[in-house]
């Protein structure tokens, strides 16, 4: 599936500047994402009635991709890359990630609808987990003691905010309830259980990019998009079955939030996210990654002020601690 790191004009070399940079952006405007969505699909931007039943966050989703998808066809033309795009061989690994990325991010719109934005975004950051240790097993990318220590930290995040792990009373205890309650979210363990499959997904989209790193970032784009999109439909048309979409009835404010996820966190983040896939190692790409998660919890704190459990607390910190102790030292090394 791997195929060799040359472009058209020589040996491709990483831009591990650029890498960073592409990746902050496009974090920051992802980890926007399921604020965006609630404003997109709730009758009350505060409120806990939906326009439509739940499976409007996959719906929303989709939109997403398409919009990216449009974007790209559109840089392709302006950027004549037309050619370009009728000559590159098109690899499993293109279409995967994008598939993949599709499924990751409606499962993940839904899960932010459930459940808390913070659980929410710390549960599809085990992505890079699954990513990491994927490179390692089939790519055999080799990983330092102290990346091995910055994972150990993200998985036992990831067991506190899914609530694998967790502690009441002083006591510590084991176990997934998917029927879970809290106040204000009465469906909270099945949007964590959500959570943590779209962190599945992720970490295989993660993984499939980064084959083809030869392939022009603009095209890859194109076809990433075209196959978010149809992996997108799927879950939209499942969980369609589950929660009916009835009568959709968006207000102009749904809207200006609809085109907001669209624009945002589509074509500008997801595609700074080619950007870094193709500049960065997977494991570097992996760790810094995780400002999404900062972004997102902050919103959710400040904006809907939700409450956070003990458990997720600690959780997030191991997540973020795994995550931004790699990235601090990769930017020390970058100047």
């Amino acid at each position: 599936m791997a195929a060799p790191n040359k472009g058209p004009h020589g040996p491709f070399h990483m831009d591990q500047r650029m890498g960073i940079i592409a990746l902050l952006l496009s974090t920051t405007g992802m980890g926007l994402a399921g604020c965006l969505t609630r404003g997109a699909t709730r009758v009350d931007f505060f409120g806990t009635e939906y326009v439509a039943g739940e499976s409007i966050g996959a719906w929303m989703t989709l939109g997403r991709m398409v919009c990216g998808l449009l974007t790209f066809i559109v840089l392709v033309c302006v950027t004549r890359r037309a050619g370009v795009l009728r000559r590159t061989q098109v690899s499993p690994s293109i279409i995967l990630g994008g598939l993949c990325i599709g499924i990751a991010l409606s499962l993940y719109m839904v899960s932010a609808l459930l459940t808390t934005l913070a659980d929410a975004v710390f549960l599809i950051y085990t992505g890079p987990l699954f990513c990491t240790l994927l490179s390692r097993l089939i790519r055999k990318e080799r990983i330092s003691p102290s990346q091995w220590a910055c994972l150990a930290l993200v998985f036992c995040g990831m067991l506190f905010t899914a609530g694998i792990v967790s502690v009441e009373g002083g006591s510590v205890s084991f176990g997934f309830d998917v029927s879970a309650q809290e106040a204000g979210y009465p469906q909270k363990g099945l949007g964590d259980a959500l959570g943590l499959c779209s962190g599945v997904f992720y970490g295989l989209s993660l993984f499939f990019n980064g084959y083809r790193k030869d392939c022009d970032s603009v095209v890859r784009g194109v076809w990433n998009f075209a196959a978010a999109s149809a992996g997108s439909i799927i879950v939209a048309l499942g969980m369609s079955m589950v929660w009916p979409l009835g009568e959709v009835q968006m207000s102009a404010a749904n809207w200006g939030f609809a085109w907001s996820l669209w624009l945002i966190c589509g074509p500008f983040a997801l595609g700074l996210l080619l950007v870094a896939g193709r500049n960065l190692p997977a494991v570097q790409y992996s760790t810094m990654a995780y400002w999404e998660c900062v972004v997102s919890v902050v919103v959710g704190i400040v904006v809907y002020h939700e409450p956070m459990s003990l458990g997720s607390a600690i959780g997030g910190v191991l997540i973020i601690a795994g995550g931004i102790l790699p990235a601090l030292r990769l930017l020390k090394r970058s100047e």
